[in-house]
């Protein structure tokens, strides 16, 4: 029987680089419903002491913050309102979330 995957999903916001210098930012939903930000950056650069650093840095939020958040950054991307029912429509459909939209006149 083969292993469950260890996240829901991820999203490359950086994609990988194979240029002087490696750069990948990932966001991941872990199986228990937290939320992790991956960032790690490594390569050649003046400042480091041997011609190569690196960097990984992780942000995670906790499984029960995680709406919280959802709440917080919904209402960054829609704030002024303005088309946010079509804006918030649309960034649903772009990324596969089922919503629904009632009208009642």
């Amino acid at each position: 029987m083969a292993a469950a995957a260890p996240h829901l999903d991820r999203i490359d916001l950086v994609r990988r680089s194979d240029g002087p210098r490696y750069s990948r930012v990932t966001l991941i939903v872990e199986r228990g419903g937290a939320l992790t930000l991956n960032v790690h950056d490594m390569g050649a650069t003046l400042e480091a002491a041997w011609g190569v650093d690196d960097e990984e840095i992780t942000l995670s939020v906790p499984p029960d913050e995680v709406p919280r958040l959802a709440l917080a950054l919904a209402a960054e991307v829609l704030k002024g309102g303005k088309d946010a029912l079509a804006r918030l429509g649309d960034i649903c459909d772009a990324h596969d979330v089922p919503c629904r939209i009632a009208c009642w006149t």
